[in-house]
């Protein structure tokens, strides 16, 4: 880990030292960097204990998947019998760039880039659709964030800026290419997870130390780059997305906030129900048997229903 993302590392547990309460204190789990990624994941101390099977991944991008200045950082765990997926995305530049940012998501959530589950039982407890842990869509919850990118397409930079000033966001969210790509694009991959409604301004791309859009020769016009979506499957609530007001770089950065529920599987119940729909299951599959065999005594061979009914089911001689 270079010193820059070390002096960040610090300076958050610093931050969350300071704000939490000692009864309410946090432990870093996880911390990785890729180019211009970082993450670090923190989880409360009585918490701690009850995460298993951590693993971590990167998914290149750039380059043709050769370098990592564009792509995505995997993190994963189970909480009790809850699997989790934190990804963070750094996609394609350009405005041009939808198609590219759209292959490269595509590309995250399809590599198998974390460690197969072996254990058929784990599978069924932790994982989703028929997953083995491998993929980020196996995971019962997924929040996926980052600079992904997305512009706003067909307005004009002066357009933009006064709709902003004028808090006409729903003009612009109109022409937001993720939420264009969500509503256009059957393939999207990104169809599947969600996000809360934006109440605020385009994040990207500021004069550094000011609060003006973009003012260099460039003159890139406002974006929703920086994001943040999940997919819960009914596990997740969000309570919060928001932009800040920090003036460090030439994004805005944004945060969420979530409520997460999480599961407990108790064996020996699980088991009972188990054998309870195979008892079920097995009881219908006779039964349709037997219609399917009636059906065919009175359809194709011309045998009376009565008398049908009475040789599969063994009523009569």
């Amino acid at each position: 880990m270079s010193r820059q993302y070390r002096v960040w590392m610090e300076h958050l547990t610093r931050a969350i030292n300071d704000c939490m309460p000692l009864d309410e204190s946090y432990v870093l789990l996880h911390s990785a960097n890729l180019i211009g990624l970082f993450t670090c994941i923190f989880v409360k101390h009585k918490e701690r204990n009850k995460i298993k099977d951590v693993s971590a991944a990167e998914v290149k991008r750039g380059m043709g998947g050769l370098h990592g200045n564009k792509g995505a950082l995997v993190f994963r765990f189970i909480l009790d019998d809850s699997s989790l997926c934190f990804v963070n995305c750094h996609l394609a530049a350009g405005q041009t760039q939808t198609t590219h940012r759209n292959n490269d998501i595509a590309a995250i959530l399809e590599t198998e880039s974390l460690p197969v589950e072996t254990s058929l039982t784990s599978r069924l407890n932790h994982f989703v659709s028929g997953g083995d842990g491998s993929m980020i869509m196996d995971h019962e919850i997924c929040i996926l964030n980052g600079d992904l990118n997305y512009r706003i397409d067909s307005i004009p930079r002066n357009v933009i800026i006064e709709a902003v000033r004028s808090n006409n966001l729903a003009k612009l969210l109109e022409r937001d290419q993720l939420l264009a790509s969500r509503r256009k694009n059957p393939g999207f991959r990104l169809r599947a997870f969600q996000e809360a409604p934006i109440t605020f301004a385009p994040t990207y791309k500021y004069d550094v130390g000011t609060d003006e859009y973009d003012s260099s020769d460039k003159k890139r016009s406002p974006a929703w780059c920086d994001r943040i979506l999940y997919r819960g499957l009914g596990r997740v609530k969000q309570l919060e997305y928001r932009r800040h007001e920090v003036r460090a770089s030439d994004h805005r950065p944004v945060s969420a906030r979530f409520k997460l529920r999480i599961k407990s599987v108790l064996p020996q119940q699980r088991d009972a129900v188990w054998e309870a729909c195979q008892k079920d299951f097995q009881a219908e599959r006779r039964r349709l048997a037997s219609e399917a065999s009636i059906e065919y005594l009175i359809s194709v061979l011309g045998t009376d229903a009565k008398q049908a009914r009475a040789l599969i089911l063994g009523n009569g001689s």
